[in-house]
């Protein structure tokens, strides 16, 4: 009897641990498990407590080079009196000229409202002035005197510059710069032999008394184009397509403007410059930089 009931005891204890491993086992997280996603896996990664905030990303270097392009538009004029320094009697110019560059801009170091830029440009520039009449610098004006006409003349351009630009808030800057370039010409200059008309203006006149061209340059354009040919004389007319003009010609290029930034529209800007670039001009341009 005294036996059974040991052997009895024996078997409760055992049983009683058994069933403490089990549970321990069940409460323990499985590492498999925890790789696999299967239910009761330790989490792999602990979430952040309520109420707290996600670091934020690094922020990008406000010192690295940012580029841009931007569509530029100008009037563009080559006045009398700049003329004048080489002519006593010339025609001035007023046209257009448009563009596309391409920049590389960099924040100075020591002034964060500052940059510094290298700009690309290629563009299109008219230099078609109207006809009339051109005497160049000493020269007789009863023997020297030219009708000038301009057919499809214009410019070609490339050019490169350096640009400053000085913010003064987040709305307004100025920039101010200079450069050079090449310029392919277009087009060509055809000349005419004139005479004074005996009132203070010039004529293109005919050998037997037709006036073909009056003291306003209007031009019959028919008995004009007769006259093309070698032999032009200041008595005896003949149409020439001028040879001297260049096939390339360089460009200095000086500008001064007024920046226009859009903060709302991240990257876009606008301005208005004025400067020289072999003619005087007053226009604006849009860019965006990257």
């Amino acid at each position: 009897m005294h036996r059974c009931k040991r052997t009895f005891q024996s078997l409760s204890v055992i049983s009683m641990l058994a069933l403490s491993s089990l549970a321990s086992a069940q409460e323990m997280p499985d590492p498999t498990a925890a790789a696999t996603g299967e239910p009761g896996a330790a989490p792999a990664e602990v979430a952040p407590e309520a109420g707290t905030v996600a670091a934020p990303a690094a922020a990008s270097d406000p010192s690295a080079a940012k580029y841009g392009v931007a569509f530029r538009a100008r009037w563009i004029s080559v006045p009398s009196w700049f003329l004048g320094l080489f002519t006593q009697k010339n025609v001035p110019l007023s046209s257009y000229s448009v563009g596309l560059e391409g920049y590389r801009r960099k924040v100075d170091r020591d002034d964060p409202n500052r940059t510094w830029e290298l700009s690309v440009g290629v563009g299109f520039q008219d230099m078609s002035m109207p006809d009339g009449y051109w005497l160049g610098k000493g020269k007789d004006p009863n023997v020297d005197t030219d009708l000038v006409q301009a057919k499809n003349f214009g410019l070609i351009t490339m050019d490169a510059a350096f640009v400053s630009r000085q913010y003064f808030s987040r709305y307004f800057g100025i920039h101010y710069g200079a450069g050079l370039g090449l310029a392919v010409v277009r087009g060509k200059i055809l000349r005419t032999s004139a005479r004074p008309d005996g009132k203070g203006g010039f004529i293109v006149q005919r050998p037997d008394g037709t006036i073909i061209c009056n003291n306003s340059a209007t031009c019959n354009d028919q008995q004009l184009a007769a006259t093309q040919g070698p032999g032009d004389q200041w008595n005896d007319p003949h149409r020439f397509q001028e040879t001297s003009v260049p096939g390339a010609i360089p460009i200095i290029n000086l500008l001064f403007g007024l920046d226009f930034p859009i903060p709302d529209a991240k990257g876009l800007e606008f301005r208005l410059e004025g400067g020289f670039f072999d003619a005087f001009f007053l226009g604006g341009a849009a860019g965006y930089v990257f």
